[in-house]
């Protein structure tokens, strides 16, 4: 496991991972959810906890690509399929109506509500039944009161840091905000879990101009 510590931005524990990815990353040929295959620098298990995150992001706005920022809000923001995605469901689907049968976000907020201080409020990205050309990135969602704060722990099977993982960052940062407000707590530290952290080749130089901008290498 790399533990890359605790940050207070969203864009610094983006711009840290891309360093350690390149620093450290192995070469690999990653392969999607299709099949394709492309070369990639990656690690994996890594950790990284985000304390006291302000919306918007300094480093992120710098750096972020309209095209790919859009796409990434409509994952999580518009139910339906996404043909980028094999027609599997949206994030936002996944979310606000799983399998076409549950509100997860309602779910959970009710289940904080009735029990602040459970120890299952847990909600999947997964849907096994239909899932098969696209198994989601962000997997896992896991709450937990911790002194009238609500912390949030997400399970990322993978991660392009080099594209949309920063769009990632900022969504799940806004999901977590918007459960707090609900349950009545502050939000609290967003830590992270991914199984490979990596970015493809053909965004290396975009990296590298990300990192000399903000003097990560």
């Amino acid at each position: 496991m790399r533990d890359l510590g605790v940050f207070q931005s969203l864009g610094a524990v983006w711009v840290r991972v891309l360093a350690e990815i390149e620093n450290n990353g192995a070469a690999a040929i990653y392969t999607d959810n299709a099949g394709e295959q492309a070369d990639v620098k990656e690690l994996f298990d890594v950790t990284a906890e985000v304390q006291n995150a302000d919306l918007p992001d300094a480093i992120i706005e710098r750096h972020k690509v309209r095209e790919e920022y859009d796409w990434m809000v409509r994952n999580f923001t518009v139910q339906g399929e996404v043909p980028e995605l094999h027609h599997e469901n949206s994030y936002a689907s996944r979310l606000y109506s799983y399998m076409g049968k549950k509100n997860q976000v309602d779910w959970l907020v009710d289940r904080l509500r009735s029990n602040p201080t459970t120890r299952s409020a847990a909600i999947t990205m997964f849907e096994p039944l239909t899932d098969e050309g696209y198994i989601p990135c962000v997997s896992l969602l896991d709450f937990q009161e911790n002194a009238g704060q609500l912390n949030m722990t997400a399970y990322c099977r993978a991660l392009d840091f080099g594209c949309k993982a920063y769009v990632n960052l900022v969504m799940l940062r806004l999901i977590q905000n918007d459960i707090a407000e609900k349950v009545g707590m502050k939000c609290g530290k967003l830590t992270l879990l991914v199984k490979s952290a990596h970015f493809y080749l053909r965004d290396r130089d975009k990296v590298l101009k990300i990192l000399r901008e903000e003097h990560a290498v």
